[in-house]
């Protein structure tokens, strides 16, 4: 239909900007854009268990599992057997991931900087809105998208 719009496509036309940015920016560590946002909530959740992440992120187990294996192999997280439950794994930053914290939140301020500066102070406090309503609407904290 001519002039038809629709939201997902400016959605994944964002996504995949900031995929490219993230990939360059964290390319110096070794860390794919597949990896940063996991890395992110190990350093907002520290002791947090795989499937609690997994949960966080909104993904599937498959996915954290190779997220987490690839931080693992680069040597940002270790993963540690509950004592109360030998199946499920605690995670735990390295020494390594300590110190490229801060570069990595400032990684995640630049871009933050770059996408508000298309908008005025205003907008970009109703865009958050807008963004949170929608992250938090049964849609999509509940998956309803794919049933």
């Amino acid at each position: 239909m001519e002039g038809y719009q629709h939201i997902g496509k400016y959605i994944g036309e964002i996504h995949r900007s900031s995929c490219m940015y993230f990939s360059k920016r964290f390319s110096k560590f070794e860390i794919g854009s597949g990896q940063y946002l996991f890395l992110l909530n190990l350093y907002k959740n520290p002791g947090i268990t795989q499937e609690e992440l997994t949960e966080k992120v909104k993904l599937d187990k498959a996915t954290t599992a190779r997220a987490i294996k690839k931080l693992e192999d680069k040597g940002y997280v270790r993963r540690i057997k509950k004592e109360s439950d030998r199946r499920a794994y605690m995670l735990e930053l390295t020494e390594k991931a300590e110190q490229i914290k801060e570069e990595v939140f400032l990684i995640m301020e630049e871009w933050e900087d770059k996408i508000r500066s298309c908008f005025t102070n205003e907008e970009s406090e109703e865009l958050m809105k807008l963004l949170n309503k929608l992250s938090k609407s049964s849609l999509i904290s509940k998956g309803e998208l794919y049933e």
